[in-house]
């Protein structure tokens, strides 16, 4: 079957990895960083996105909201294509489409050093090792055991601002979340001796 896009861009690749870090993508968002509606339209028809209907707290009508996620076909695409290995899942839908807002919010230096959580949590990993090599057991033997106890989370995505060089953590808080979730948070923050910023949906 005749693919409906021939060439490929670099705002494309742009595009794949915000939905891929976020899970799900608005439109209004994708047109923030240069795909238009007609390019939306022959990704969906390529079979690499598929468009899923949500409600929101201002609409609990099921089909009320709009966004896109990726297909297998997708993931599969720009596995081989742009080397993007994982993909958060398209599931919390308007999660996820407050985390693809903030992501397009940002200018194109930040985007292109946008981190996903699970790169933070590796981070977190590699941060222990240091923690642990350079002599502070303490400090080592405490985060260890709280991330043992699944009490340290990754933040949704993490950024450097290009405007003051500084490591950004954001996380979207929907209504689910208990204080618990938030102290995981708050103790990654710590642990990485950065701040969180926390956007309600």
């Amino acid at each position: 079957m005749k693919s409906h896009i021939s060439h490929w861009y670099p705002k494309d690749e742009t595009f794949f990895k915000v939905v891929s870090t976020a899970g799900n993508i608005r439109s209004e968002d994708a047109n923030k960083i240069n795909i238009s509606n007609s390019r939306l339209k022959n990704y969906e028809k390529d079979k690499l996105i598929e468009r899923v209907t949500y409600p929101s707290k201002y609409n609990s009508q099921q089909n009320s909201n709009q966004c896109y996620a990726l297909t297998q076909k997708g993931k599969d695409f720009i596995k081989s294509k742009y080397g993007i290995e994982r993909c958060q899942n398209g599931h919390a839908a308007e999660h996820n489409c407050k985390v693809a807002e903030i992501i397009c919010g940002l200018n194109k230096q930040e985007i292109e050093s946008v981190q996903s959580e699970w790169e933070s949590r590796d981070q977190f990993l590699e941060a222990l090792d240091n923690m642990r090599t350079q002599g502070e057991i303490d400090r080592y033997d405490e985060y260890r055991e709280l991330l043992e106890q699944g009490r340290v989370s990754a933040p949704d995505i993490t950024y450097t601002s290009s405007s003051t060089g500084e490591v950004v953590s954001i996380e979207v808080v929907t209504s689910n979340y208990k204080g618990d979730d938030i102290e995981a948070k708050e103790i990654f923050a710590q642990a990485m001796e950065r701040d969180i910023q926390y956007v309600n949906v």
